[in-house]
């Protein structure tokens, strides 16, 4: 079975109906900027921040609302998640900040055939 990616025990990827089409992903390099009055600021480090990854798709019908039913349980048991991808790639341990849905299309008993998704994930790091 092929995969883009695992988060814990959730697979991405075209097999399970639930592939993601765009990843974001945001680092920064901990420098801030230090005010002073009669000359340009100077620069000063204060450690890096977490690393931000944004996952987005689409979904389709009850499959769809079934895999963000199983990301939301995820996010409630509030454990730090492995992040592996398809290749292999172990990325460490993230948490989930945010999981967000827009349905559209949806029919009488309250399945929405389009779903439009994203999953906000922060590096975990306890060290």
């Amino acid at each position: 079975m092929r995969q883009q990616m695992v988060l814990g025990s959730f697979i991405f990827g075209l097999s399970r109906g639930f592939a993601y089409s765009t990843l974001q992903r945001s680092s920064d390099g901990g420098w801030a900027n230090l005010e002073i009055v009669a000359s340009k600021p100077q620069s000063r480090q204060n450690g890096q921040k977490l690393e931000k990854l944004t996952f987005g798709g689409g979904a389709m019908a009850a499959v769809g609302m079934q895999r963000l039913d199983e990301l939301r349980a995820l996010q409630d048991a509030r454990a730090p998640l492995p992040l592996v991808d398809g290749i292999g790639r172990n990325w460490g341990l993230w948490r989930i900040v945010a999981v967000t849905e827009s349905q559209a299309n949806v029919i009488d008993d309250g399945t929405a055939m389009l779903i439009k998704w994203s999953l906000v994930l922060e590096e975990f790091v306890n060290a």
